[in-house]
């Protein structure tokens, strides 16, 4: 017998209702009024049974599960009204979540199944992105109100505070970008002294030779040294090796170091040479070298002004970074 023209309307208008409910992930379900499925449109794959047809929730679900299934079932026919329910049922080695609607109708209940296991998981994720944000700033403001109140102790005019406090302001910016763009995981070291040297100066980086290591820092890591290698350079570029005229150089070496706990410690040393020692007074720049920065990161630093030069040396434990 052939099929009509609205016979086949229908089909067509079916099989796209179909893969429309495959590509969205909703299940449609019929049950009649005895709880029997009569209608199975696109089954969760992660179900007991695929073949539902002519059985009943107890025959598909847990128990427990089938127990609320049914009765919401039950009051969805009695009351007319939509019921809602949730559950999730295991999946090998993880759980998945699912929203129930249920419509009644002249012969039983209209059932609409959606997946939300990937909705919660994003949920999640956003919940624990938001915690990890509020961490990290509060961290952030910490750092920058332990700056400002120290620069402003070493600072000998407002001016000179300002410029002292804008300079490190701009290189916990700088490193908290270059932590931003890695989703958090941090910065490596080369492009964490790349980045705080051009902010320097556009000539801070022509005498400065960078070898050894380049290991992952961790954002913490990465905001101290970045510190670090900021006030480094900005008294190099004033009157150290990389002033303009002065024939010195610079020199950062990173190298792995067994430490007191048998793990390998990152050392990194900053050498000028060449130049005339800097004047050895208390400012805030030898209090971020020798005790914030080690400080912050658990490790120990020295710094020493010597006749031909600078030297500095800070050990970085082995759980700020990744090597």
């Amino acid at each position: 017998m052939p099929v009509s023209t609205s016979d086949r309307e229908m089909q067509n208008r079916l099989k796209a209702l179909s893969a429309g409910l495959r590509e969205s992930g909703i299940c449609v379900l019929h049950q009649d009024s005895d709880h029997r499925f009569d209608l199975v449109e696109n089954p969760p794959p992660s179900w007991p049974r695929q073949s539902m047809l002519g059985l009943r929730e107890a025959d598909i679900l847990p128990a427990a599960i089938a127990a609320d299934f049914a009765a919401a079932h039950e009051r969805c026919r009695r009351d007319a009204t939509e019921e809602t329910m949730s559950f999730g049922l295991g999946d090998g080695l993880r759980r998945r979540h699912f929203d129930i609607r249920m419509l009644p109708d002249e012969t039983g209940v209209t059932v609409i199944v959606v997946d939300t296991t990937e909705e919660q998981a994003r949920e999640l994720a956003v919940a624990a992105l938001l915690r990890e944000v509020s961490h990290r700033s509060k961290n952030l403001l910490a750092i920058v109100q332990s700056v400002a109140m120290q620069t402003a102790h070493h600072s000998t005019s407002t001016q000179d505070f300002l410029d002292k406090f804008r300079g490190r302001l701009h290189a916990l910016s700088g490193t908290q970008d270059l932590v931003t763009e890695s989703n958090w995981r941090g910065t490596f070291l080369q492009s964490l002294i790349a980045s705080q040297l051009a902010r320097v100066g556009p000539t801070a980086l022509a005498n400065v030779r960078v070898t050894g290591e380049n290991p992952l820092l961790g954002p913490n890591a990465s905001l101290h040294i970045g510190l670090a290698i900021h006030e480094l350079g900005a008294n190099a570029m004033l009157h150290g090796a990389l002033a303009n005229g002065d024939p010195g150089h610079v020199w950062i070496d990173a190298h792995m170091e067994e430490g007191a706990s048998g793990a390998a410690d990152l050392i990194i040393e900053w050498q000028e040479t060449g130049i005339a020692a800097w004047k050895r007074q208390p400012h805030f720049g030898t209090l971020v070298l020798e005790r914030i920065v080690p400080l912050s990161v658990g490790g120990t630093a020295d710094f020493s002004i010597e006749s031909d030069g600078v030297r500095y040396r800070l050990v970085v434990p082995a759980d700020q970074f990744e090597a």
